[in-house]
């Protein structure tokens, strides 16, 4: 897949550009949480193209707002940008909802100065974005000389800040997205063997798609997380009062049909899902109906550490426990580990998925791994889609 990038000769000076990120974090966005490595990856391009005198509009969308909840504002995102990155930063309210306020946005932009910085209002505050309208899209394209997408984790979404807007301006693919497909793609095209794929979560219809295709290349599945568990009713085994997905029950069936698909053999088990419980180790077999499922246990933890040790190509996406709770989220840590461990070597390790950050970061190890994609949807869509998502419509060379 050929993208359109913008040239280092190109010259910016002067120049408006629409730069879309995905900055949709939870506040505070501590180093530590790994949320803000979607923030974090994006700065140093942000300073070059101020460095190469553009005046830069970040765009980016904030939760899942019902019309305009100051809840998703970006107004705080921006000052906690500013404040954690010292990237300067500031705020610009939008409203495009109507004429005026286009004519209103676009004097606001001839009026910044030169290099400025300016983190605009949550894209999904305007009516129209999650349906790309093309006015909307239209709107935006009429204040800037040049849209960049650099929001990777948003290129499954076809909204007018993703595919809208370059109809109407030159655009071209930001660094972080292209290192995300150039990353990715190697999961698709030719990876080496044996290849591994570990899936967690909670839901199993949602990661169906993923599972399908990747059994389909893949030479191994592990499922690990609640969507796990309809695997063990399937198998007549009981999970207690633990997390379950009634429709999840019928796929786990006609999946388990499948000899690469490798669920847990033992689990971490409490009386609930919380701080500071008493927690036991129990087969699949021996979860007492009191009982709540909480994390992968330490047999099958051992055993997937040894399969990966003979892998050439890895990916993983979701955790496998609920990792809030130390008590639950040993599983998660030690393959994370592993994983990092297995990295920067022969075999290929490719880690992702925003439940799936905070584990990485917790490890230490971050900086081992091959990669880690900040697309969480995105990322299981690329490999499900065989690489074709709406947001690189606009950006493919023709």
């Amino acid at each position: 897949m050929k993208l359109k990038q913008l040239s280092k000769s190109t010259s910016l000076k002067g120049k408006r550009i629409l730069v879309r990120v995905d900055w949709n974090v939870p506040l505070p966005a501590n180093a530590s949480s790994g949320k803000a490595r979607k923030i974090t990856r994006t700065i140093p391009f942000l300073r070059e193209l101020q460095k190469r005198g553009a005046t830069v509009l970040i765009m980016t969308h904030l939760g899942r707002p019902k019309g305009r909840e100051m809840k998703y504002s970006t107004k705080g995102l921006a000052r906690a940008v500013k404040a954690y990155t010292d990237l300067p930063v500031e705020y610009l309210n939008v409203d495009l909802s109507t004429s005026g306020g286009a004519k209103a946005f676009k004097t606001d932009v001839d009026t910044l100065k030169p290099k400025s910085i300016v983190c605009l209002e949550n894209v999904r505050f305007q009516p129209g974005e999650v349906q790309n309208d093309a006015k909307l899209a239209k709107r935006y394209a009429d204040a800037a000389d040049l849209y960049i997408n650099d929001a990777f984790a948003s290129c499954h979404r076809a909204h007018a800040s993703v595919v809208g807007i370059g109809k109407s301006v030159p655009t071209y693919a930001g660094p972080g997205l292209v290192a995300e497909v150039t990353a990715l793609h190697k999961l698709l095209q030719k990876p080496r063997k044996p290849y591994y794929a570990f899936i967690g979560g909670a839901k199993l219809s949602t990661k169906l798609p993923v599972i399908e295709q990747l059994l389909k290349i893949a030479d191994k599945v592990f499922i690990g997380g609640a969507m796990a568990h309809p695997f063990f009713v399937a198998q007549k085994y009981g999970v207690g009062k633990s997390l379950m997905e009634p429709d999840g029950v019928k796929i786990a069936k006609k999946l388990l049909k499948n000899k690469k698909i490798v669920v847990p053999t033992d689990v971490i088990v409490g009386p609930k899902i919380a701080a500071g419980v008493t927690v036991r180790r129990a087969a699949v077999n021996g979860v007492k109906k009191t009982e709540r499922i909480g994390d992968i246990g330490t047999e099958t933890v051992m055993e997937w550490v040894d399969e990966l040790n003979h892998a050439e190509t890895i990916v993983w996406n979701g955790p496998f426990g609920v990792t809030e709770l130390p008590a639950f989220s040993h599983g998660s840590l030690v393959i994370a580990k592993a994983l990092a461990i297995r990295s920067k070597g022969r075999p290929y390790v490719v880690v992702g998925g925003g439940d799936t950050l905070p584990v990485v970061a917790k490890t230490g190890m971050d900086d081992l791994y091959d990669f880690v994609s900040t697309g969480g949807g995105a990322m299981l869509e690329f490999i499900s889609k065989k690489g074709k998502l709406p947001g690189f419509v606009p950006l493919l060379k023709k």
